[in-house]
């Protein structure tokens, strides 16, 4: 099968970023044919064919002072670049779209009408451009306005399949979306290959705590930050740091005040599968509610327990594998709390992480993933004929 992977950048190194690599690259290895489709970024790979330029950028180029008006009414007329004629020499039987919505969904759907197209939900930017919802709610203006965008976007998916990584990343969008419910959907429940070196880990410390993932503020690095300096887990706990971002600054001034904070940058596989030894916990205090978090799914296969907040509660872990808080008020009593438990219940959590790690059977997914291929090849009644 020739499967063409469209994903909008590689400008940051996230869990979809992530995802679409490992994926492919299971594919591949399966004796399918894969391309990644993708505007150029840093961290292209270079077998990947970028898109055009879009019309904003090529406008910005040259209109001088009225540069920023440009570049509005530019991503108006083509917000991403991206032409079904991008992927016309490939000619793939199938293609998989990864956060290409929002304004720029019109050529997806031009896709969709030629080739059979399925798009992974990596968060909620169909809802809300914002990704996390966090614009909905603040004006029955603004409501209206994403409501009347959302039912735009819903409409240019008609001849897609939507794969949801979690049933209730499913819900929260009908929720909130509810023009989606007409649109062909299943849940595909999100997984990651796990080299044998991070799984099923001997225990931990359990004073030792991981973040991984993107330093930024809705993901609840600041609260963290916040939360570990002002308690006594400070002097005799271990806060380890992995990943890059806007607060990139912050954990490395608190790694520079406090000999407990280490701050270890973006971690490759060597990096990942020490830092997991070394930790007893794994730390999820985003401040939206996640769609998934693959990071949650690589803990748990290596039997580290979660420390998560309520709203991004991971849901492929069960009561047993997590320490749940409800704010980030309530987030340095959990860290306490956590770095304290008895053996027997510390044992308890790891037992469960490890017994929810085994079912992320990694080629499971990934035959589910090439159903969805061959099902969106299928004729539909509903859909558009092709």
């Amino acid at each position: 099968m020739r499967i063409a992977m469209v994903h909008s950048s590689f400008a940051v190194r996230g869990g979809a970023e992530t995802y679409v690599r490992d994926l492919s690259g299971a594919l591949i290895e399966r004796g399918h044919q894969v391309q990644v489709f993708s505007r150029p970024s840093p961290h292209a790979e270079p077998a990947d064919q970028a898109v055009r330029t879009r019309l904003a950028d090529r406008l910005a180029d040259r209109a001088g002072p009225l540069r920023k008006g440009f570049v509005h009414l530019g991503d108006v007329a083509d917000a991403t670049g991206l032409h079904p004629r991008d992927l016309a020499g490939f000619a793939p039987d199938a293609v998989h779209v990864h956060n290409w919505q929002g304004l720029g969904i019109r050529p997806i759907a031009r896709i969709a009408q030629r080739y059979p197209t399925v798009h992974t939900v990596h968060d909620f930017a169909i809802a809300d451009p914002g990704n996390a919802l966090g614009n909905i709610g603040r004006s029955p203006a603004l409501d209206r306005l994403l409501a009347v965008r959302a039912a735009r976007v819903a409409r240019a998916l008609r001849n897609v399949t939507l794969l949801y990584g979690s049933e209730r990343t499913r819900d929260v969008m009908l929720r909130h979306v509810p023009a989606t419910r007409d649109l062909d959907q299943r849940v595909v429940l999100l997984s990651l290959p796990v080299p044998a070196g991070r799984r099923a880990l001997p225990p931990g410390d359990r004073a030792t705590f991981l973040y991984l993932g993107a330093l930024a503020e809705h993901k609840g690095v600041g609260d963290l930050l916040r939360s570990w300096t002002t308690s006594p887990l400070r002097e005799h706990g271990t806060l380890l740091l992995g990943g890059d971002g806007p607060l990139r600054a912050d954990a490395e001034a608190a790694a520079a005040a406090f000999p407990s904070v280490h701050y270890l940058g973006y971690l490759g596989e060597s990096g990942k599968q020490a830092a997991f030894r070394r930790a007893g916990w794994l730390l999820f205090p985003s401040t939206w509610p996640e769609t998934y978090g693959l990071v949650c799914a690589e803990a748990l296969v290596a039997g580290r327990p979660i420390v998560a907040s309520k709203i991004a509660e991971p849901v492929m872990a069960s009561p047993g594998s997590r320490l749940l808080f409800d704010g980030p008020g309530e987030l340095r009593h959990r860290l306490e709390q956590a770095a304290s438990l008895p053996d027997a219940e510390y044992a308890a959590l790891t037992a469960s992480a490890l017994g929810d790690g085994e079912r992320l059977a990694w080629d499971k997914h990934v035959d589910a993933v090439l159903a969805a291929y061959l099902a969106a090849a299928s004729p539909r009644p509903e859909a558009v004929v092709r």
